[in-house]
């Protein structure tokens, strides 16, 4: 096993090796990039966390063993460690008590998930650095091992993807998936549909919706917002007089939601392919919610 894993190690330039090197030379690690070890036993929940990194400056090695995550911790020092549950030769108490033994300093958290309130326990009393939930909150999580860089200021992070199920929002680039397939948007229509993904279901003012795009740039009676509405709705294949996914609330602004595909009568900027309308639920048939 550890030939093997040796091997990899000698012929490795990502930044795990990078902090190898490093830590042999006495020089000062990389600033601007986190390598994270995680020991992961579950594959779904190691791809979900990878796949949420992508474009972050992140490095995820994942190793499912602890008995081989211990070899991994000596020979690349990473920057943080991300343990959850784990059986085999070594559990994860076992795994932390042994690194807290040789080394106090290093960040090490843990996951916890529903039920295992006896890891938690351990780990606290074991000097964990941290204890979250598990499955892990993306989101939280970046912020988190952001705050464990050398220089936490020179690390920085890129918006996350919105992910809203059969839409997702890319984080930086202007552009989103809906239903798999990926659409270009003009840097308005991102910003304007960035906000509304971020805040699902709620509904947003005319005057929000203008400050959040235009800042103060914009005049109140600019029509601006209602052409780039107009414009995103054709995009996510909206129909013009019964709108699903922007929709207007008389006498209040804009509620964005994302509506079961069978909703959509149109894909995304006109894509003929057609789908039998779902019923109407209460909400979309209260008289107090209006198409514009």
């Amino acid at each position: 096993m550890s030939g093997s894993v040796t091997e990899g190690w000698e012929s490795d330039n990502t930044q795990f090796h990078t902090r190898h090197r490093a830590c042999v030379s006495a020089s000062t690690r990389v600033p601007d990039r986190l390598a994270v070890l995680l020991v992961e036993h579950d594959s779904d929940i190691a791809r979900e966390l990878t796949d949420a990194f992508v474009g972050q400056p992140v490095e995820v090695r994942q190793c499912t063993d602890p008995a081989v995550a211990l070899l991994q911790v000596g020979r690349t020092c990473p920057d943080v460690v991300l343990l959850g549950p784990a059986s085999g030769r070594l559990g994860a108490a076992d795994f932390l008590a042994i690194i807290r033994e040789l080394d106090h300093e290093l960040p090490i958290i843990v996951g916890a998930g529903a039920g295992a309130g006896d890891l938690a326990a351990q780990a606290a009393e074991l000097g964990a650095t941290a204890v979250v939930r598990r499955p892990y909150q993306a989101r939280e999580l970046l912020g988190l091992l952001r705050s464990f860089a050398p220089r936490p200021d020179a690390v920085e992070l890129r918006p996350m993807v919105i992910d809203l199920g059969r839409l997702r929002v890319d984080g930086a680039v202007p552009q989103f998936w809906l239903d798999g397939r990926v659409v270009a948007l003009p840097p308005q229509e991102f910003v304007l549909l960035r906000y509304f993904a971020e805040r699902l279901g709620a509904v947003l003012t005319r005057a929000e919706l203008n400050r959040a795009v235009w800042g103060d740039k914009l005049g109140v009676r600019s029509n601006s917002l209602t052409v780039h509405i107009m414009r995103l709705r054709k995009r996510l294949g909206d129909e013009e007089h019964n709108p699903k996914w922007v929709k207007v609330v008389r006498g209040l602004g804009y509620q964005f939601t994302v509506p079961p595909a069978a909703d959509t009568a149109t894909g995304p900027a006109g894509d003929p392919t057609r789908t039998v309308p779902a019923q109407a639920t209460p909400s979309e048939r209260s008289p107090d919610v209006h198409t514009g």
